[in-house]
């Protein structure tokens, strides 16, 4: 099979004392086997709630748990997150993968399914009912009939007697759920009864050896750039490693915290607790209430529609550190490989658009979960005691990154909070004119139909997928209260109608003094406002826009660009992101929005670094008038490069200090 990940963790697996080894040496590698995990191999251990989790899920699917007590009990278990609709985890112990853990919307529950080598040692030991079918096909889906059987779950043998899948319980009957084409028998250890401190002591010169590369690595970076250390804690597993690291390597640092306004309890007082155990300046970049009036102008976040990491995240902080760290600063995050494809390509140095001015660095990129959290029990850090519950990620509660099965450990643990974001939830829904699946199966975490989105659409009997329509209708909903409503392209022109004036009239100084900033020459002839670039001539009259010629891509980016003035003319945010980040000082924030001053540089800075102009505009407006849900990726948009070169040529001119590495 192809490989999809970049970077995969291998997990070996000492057989003798049954315990799971991170960094085995070389001479020693050939007595361990490799745990047979699907990539990236992402292992962690599994902690009090997952134990707890898993055998309610087994005594539900079986009847009994008797097959816990078996596989798992008194026995070091990991979980390694695979794809699957929602959160589903393999489930390892004494070197096999025993089966999946995962969550069932639709049942609301968690179920426990076999894997070749649970169902082999199930089997084996009576402790799964099966059945045996005269064929020689098997496919997931096929209705099975057995004679009769008090669990939920069987494991189906051919005419032969070969276990070839296992059969689920799905209203009346049961269907294959899963074919088998690896007849590997398991692999063979002591089984003997092992703990987490005997799989710490067996990788005690493993979790050095990260440890000392990861700080040799930290005081390279140091060395380089000569930036105050500051590290970015955010209460979870990875930036508490980070944090231990650093503090290793530099003594004293800054410990940065960004308080989103939807962090849970538990969180902010873990970063209580850890600025004090290290004794370090704490410095918290606050969103305040910012998330649930800006939620009312975007509509709700999605995996690709990530407005609330720029509103509530990345312009906090840049506000915070261009305030507490002027000159720059080295910023150290617990960012790791194996977390998402985009970070398993991510430099270990990197810089972010949205805050240029510091220069980023993971000391653990190629530390896996299992080394981690080794890590943290070895050195007895102070980690957040919510992943003891069953917590797996923490951060905003309501992330639309979170599965079905977080946000239900949400609404469990704390109701009044979710209670809060259903109510979002629901008055979007109706503005949206979606069916209460919407927010039931979460299908509001993404914007574009994804492929993920339309998976979860097909189990809604009669729903039908239309982002058209929900883009338009979000724009209507949205504070600006303008949306395209029709386009009408020919060879050399584009025209684009919308449902009220694209500039009001109150506003249109305003707009004429912003279009300016960017360049453009911008008069009135009439009823019309006419803004020309250099090879594109854009009219305006009320509810119209036209634009000509529209046959390459500069003239596309002029559109984006007036659209981008527009919006933020009828919607400000005021997150004065734009201010902020104005080279020259030459914007300043009014109760109507941004106001530019002369003389501009005319850079775009200011709208590059608008989240308005990044998402709404780029993700919403835009596809709709071009015709593609996936219009922000066009190749001739400024990206984050462009803007971190614009960045770096504006601010040596003005004499700030910027690394000549960029």
């Amino acid at each position: 099979m192809p490989r999809t990940w970049p970077k995969v963790a291998k997990v070996y697996w000492d057989p003798y004392d049954d315990v799971p080894v991170i960094q085995p040496r070389q001479d020693e590698i050939d007595l361990y086997y490799v745990l047979r995990l699907t990539e990236p191999g992402d292992a962690r251990p599994a902690r009090p709630g997952d134990y707890q989790r898993l055998r309610d899920s087994i005594v539900r699917g079986f009847g009994s748990d008797k097959l816990f007590r078996e596989l798992f009990e008194n026995r070091v278990v990991l979980f390694n997150k695979v794809p699957h609709w929602d959160l589903m985890y393999e489930v390892a112990s004494s070197g096999n993968v025993w089966g999946q853990l995962y969550f069932d919307p639709f049942a609301d529950t968690w179920k426990f399914r076999l894997s070749y080598h649970g169902a082999y040692e199930a089997l084996d030991k009576g402790l799964v009912d099966h059945v045996k079918v005269d064929s020689k096909y098997f496919y997931n889906g096929m209705a099975i009939s057995p004679s009769s059987s008090s669990q939920q779950s069987l494991v189906v043998l051919d005419y032969k007697g070969r276990i070839r899948a296992i059969a689920e319980n799905v209203g009346d009957k049961f269907v294959i759920t899963k074919t088998f084409h690896d007849y590997r028998p398991p692999v063979e250890t002591s089984r003997r009864p092992s703990t987490l401190q005997d799989v710490i002591k067996k990788n005690k010169e493993g979790l050095l050896t990260l440890e000392g590369r990861a700080i040799r690595h930290l005081i390279k970076v140091h060395e380089k750039y000569n930036y105050k250390p500051v590290v970015s804690y955010s209460g979870g597993k990875d930036s508490l490693v980070s944090l231990h690291l650093a503090v290793k390597a530099f003594g004293g640092v800054d410990m940065l915290f960004n308080d989103t306004g939807i962090e849970l309890p538990e969180t902010l007082k873990n970063v209580e607790e850890v600025s004090k155990a290290y004794s370090l300046d704490l410095v918290t970049a606050s969103a305040g209430n910012f998330f649930w009036t800006a939620v009312e102008a975007f509509g709700p976040p999605g995996k690709d529609y990530r407005w609330c990491c720029k509103i509530i995240k990345l312009v906090p902080i840049a506000k915070t550190s261009r305030a507490k760290w002027p000159s720059g600063a080295l910023n150290i995050v617990g960012q790791r490989a194996y977390e998402s494809l985009d970070r398993a390509k991510s430099p270990v140095v990197w810089r972010n658009k949205w805050i240029p001015h510091v220069v980023s660095t993971t000391p653990i990129q190629d530390w896996s979960q299992l080394s981690v959290w080794l890590y943290i029990y070895a050195n007895k850090l102070p980690y957040n005691r919510l992943y003891d519950t069953g917590f797996d990620r923490l951060g905003c509660y309501l992330c639309p990154s979170s599965y079905l099965a977080e946000f239900k450990d949400v609404s469990t643990h704390y109701p009044c909070l979710w209670e809060r974001w259903l109510n979002v939830l629901e008055r979007w829904r109706e503005k949206l004119n979606q069916p209460p699946e919407w927010v039931k199966y979460g299908l509001w975490r993404w914007l574009t139909p994804a492929a993920a989105k339309k998976r979860v659409a097909r189990k809604i009997p009669g729903y039908v997928l239309d982002w058209r329509k929900e883009y338009t209708l979000r724009l209507l909903n949205s504070e600006a209260r303008l949306a395209p409503l029709h386009v009408k392209k020919d060879a050399n022109s584009l025209e684009v109608t919308f449902n009220d004036d694209v500039v009001e009239d109150e506003a249109q100084q305003t707009f004429a003094e912003n279009i300016r900033m960017l360049s453009f020459k911008v008069w009135r002839e009439g009823d019309s406002i006419l803004v020309e670039a250099k090879n594109t001539r854009i009219k305006i009259a009320r509810n119209t826009l036209r634009v000509e010629p529209f046959d390459k891509d500069e003239n596309v980016e002029d559109l984006a660009d007036v659209l981008k003035v527009v919006y933020r003319t009828r919607s400000c945010a005021k997150c004065a992101s734009c201010v902020l980040w104005c080279p020259l000082n030459r914007v300043k924030m009014t109760p109507k929005g941004p106001l530019p001053l002369v003389p501009c540089p005319s850079c775009k800075l200011c709208i590059d670094t608008c989240p308005l102009a990044d998402q709404l505009v780029e993700k919403v407006v835009i596809p709709l008038i071009l015709g593609n849900p996936k219009a922000f990726k066009r190749s001739s948009r400024r990206h984050g490069t462009d803007i971190i070169q614009v960045f770096t040529k504006m601010y040596r001119l003005r004499g700030d200090r910027v690394s000549p590495a960029l």
